[in-house]
């Protein structure tokens, strides 16, 4: 069997005796503590592993194999405050966001516009958000920083969360629809009045919202189209496929040529920030600011 590769911490170890010229300026001159007997045992081990000399106690001096070693280690540690320091720096400007395809196109542009005045090396990695599930996979992969989302009770307990807005649910038809409110799409006796649903899949925290909603009415009313985003909501709606089942939130416009009917006494949806453990302070920045526009959008 090949030998057991030498142990890292020792290795590190014997760099700062051979940089310091010795164990007692090392232990004084070494970025954390140690103790100087710690030391001197460490330094026995890994000659004994290697087994060579690595050193002359009194006077100080590396033999042979202790300048080859030397060598070798000494450009791999002496970097490693600068990568870690270029690391860290990246990092701190590094912003790592996940958000539905309405919120990424509408309303995330204005704040990085602001952050990046703060940030001016600011990196930014987004993701479209299909569903509030894969946010939360997200984040416990440390794949994101933050999420938009909409947020439900039963997310994991790991997770944080803040609440930036509620938002009301809400059918679109063709402006010359004969349906005008909802009580007239189910004949004012929970019976829908053979009218195709256009919505997001299933899954969808919208869908999901409106179909408990039926049930507690006594309606059954699935999809017969289901779509990706409420852009093609919208448009299949206006090409006549049925009636669409969207949001009335700020950035989502209703087109020429639909009108939207209102669905009173039907759960909100809740959209705010999903987080977990504590933010770096580029996301905090960006988290508060993302609190200040939600304010805005309420006024």
């Amino acid at each position: 069997m090949p030998p057991l590769p030498p142990n890292l911490h020792h290795l590190e170890l014997f760099y700062y005796v051979a940089k310091y010229g010795g164990i007692t300026p090392a232990v004084r001159k070494m970025p954390y503590g140690i103790q100087q007997p710690a030391v001197s045992g460490q330094m026995l081990q890994l000659e004994q592993e290697l087994g060579v000399k690595l050193f002359n106690r009194r006077p100080f001096a590396l033999t042979h194999a202790g300048n080859q070693l030397y060598d070798f280690l000494a450009p791999f540690f002496s970097e490693l405050p600068n990568i870690a320091e270029q690391l860290i720096g990246e990092e701190s400007s590094h912003l790592r966001l996940a958000a539905s395809g309405t919120i990424l196109a509408n309303h995330l542009p204005e704040l990085l516009d602001d952050l990046k005045r703060d940030y001016p090396n600011l990196k930014l990695s987004m993701t479209e958000l299909i569903a509030s599930e894969a946010a939360e996979n997200l984040l416990a992969n440390q794949e994101i920083d933050i999420a938009i989302t909409t947020l439900h009770s039963n997310s994991k307990n790991s997770l944080k969360t803040i609440e930036l807005l509620k938002t009301p649910l809400i059918l679109i038809v063709p402006e010359n629809s004969e349906f005008k409110t909802f009580s007239k799409i189910t004949n004012g006796d929970g019976q829908i009045n053979d009218q195709p649903l256009i919505s997001l899949s299933s899954e969808h925290a919208i869908n999901i919202i409106f179909q408990n909603e039926l049930k507690n009415r006594g309606i059954d009313w699935d999809p017969h189209v289901e779509v990706t985003s409420l852009e093609l909501v919208t448009n299949y709606t206006r090409r006549g496929y049925g009636i669409g089942l969207t949001l009335d939130a700020p950035g989502i416009e209703i087109p020429k040529g639909l009108r939207k009917i209102s669905l009173r006494g039907f759960p909100q949806l809740k959209i705010g920030i999903l987080y977990q453990g504590k933010l770096k302070p580029i996301a905090e920045k960006f988290a508060l600011a993302s609190v200040s526009h939600a304010k805005n959008l309420k006024s």
